[in-house]
This record gives structure tokens, C-alpha cells and sequence, in this order.
């Protein structure tokens, strides 16, 4: 899809009207890492925001590390079931609706990602960070949540919260 059309798009999200409180913070998180066949991987990004400031549209960007690329993004239930449409351009993507609706609590996006075979040996751990979580080793990709934006049912700017991994 075009930039513009996401341009659009936002654009849309940001003058549908009607009053929402907005005044707590909304924050992503992104899932552990569902290691898959051939060098492929999958997360999930979860929207956690309060009742009352539920988000009517989001916005942001995947950051990789070099020799992972984005192979997938689908919309997750919550957006699903809030009747919104996700588009991806690359790694920019918006979530956007022609409804009244706000997206609720849980998996906004699922990303799949392949990591280049010339990394998958040895060189892996260079595109693979270990974090040492409770007593356990947990592989995570170096994936992060860039420039994230909720806005309101009435177009107002919702503050987020820097994203964090999930267990």
C-alpha cells in the first residue's frame, strides 16, 4: 500500500468525532518469540490500554536489526473484533476504521520475520540478544516498537508508553 493512502488513512482516524477520555496512557508489548521451520519467527504485539482510554486508532513502526526481515503483518484480534483494518507499509503500519468503535485490550498485529541463513549458524546470537528473565534464558529478537501513536474516537493524541517484552 501507498504512503499516501496511509497518510489518508490517519488522516481519516484523526477527524472522526466524538468525545473519549484520553487521558491515561496506553502501552504495546510484544510476545516471546515462536520460533518456527526454516529461520522463521513470529510476535505478536499486544495493545494494554486503561477502559477509559481505550484507542479508535494506532500507528506505529517495527524496527529490526539487519538480517531480519518482515516476511508477514497481520491484524490481530483486537483489531479484528473491533471492526478496524490494518496496513502495513514495510514496517510502518496504521490501524484505522470506519466505525465508532475502539480497539480493545490484546494482539493488535502478528509479525513474521526471517532471519538471513547466512545468521541463522553461529553468527545468530549477533541478531538474537539473550536477557536473563526470572531464572530463565529466553531468546528475543532485537525487534522494537518505533514511534508509537493512539488517538482517541475524537481524534485526540492518546499518550503511549514506551512498549515492553512480555513473558
Amino acid at each position: 500500500m501507498k504512503l499516501s493512502t496511509l497518510r489518508t488513512a490517519a488522516s481519516y482516524v484523526l477527524f472522526l468525532a466524538a468525545p473519549a477520555g484520553a487521558s491515561q496512557t496506553v502501552a504495546f508489548t510484544l510476545s516471546p518469540v515462536e520460533i518456527q521451520a526454516d529461520n522463521r519467527f513470529r510476535l505478536k504485539l499486544f495493545l494494554n490500554a486503561p477502559s477509559n482510554s481505550a484507542p479508535a486508532g494506532l500507528q506505529w513502526i517495527f524496527r529490526l536489526p539487519p538480517g531480519l526481515d518482515i516476511v508477514g503483518i497481520e491484524a490481530g484480534k483486537a483489531v479484528k473484533e473491533a471492526g478496524k483494518t490494518l496496513v502495513c507499509s514495510g514496517p510502518k503500519c496504521i490501524v484505522y476504521g470506519m466505525n465508532r468503535t475502539t480497539i480493545s485490550n490484546g494482539p493488535i498485529a502478528v509479525l513474521k520475520i526471517k532471519v538471513d541463513p547466512s545468521l541463522a549458524g553461529g553468527e545468530r546470537s549477533s541478531n538474537l540478544k539473550y536477557e536473563a528473565h526470572h531464572r530463565a534464558r529466553t531468546r528475543r529478537p532485537e525487534v522494537q516498537i518505533g514511534d508509537p501513536v493512539a488517538v482517541s474516537l475524537d481524534g485526540k493524541a492518546i499518550p503511549v508508553a514506551p512498549g515492553i517484552d512480555l513473558n
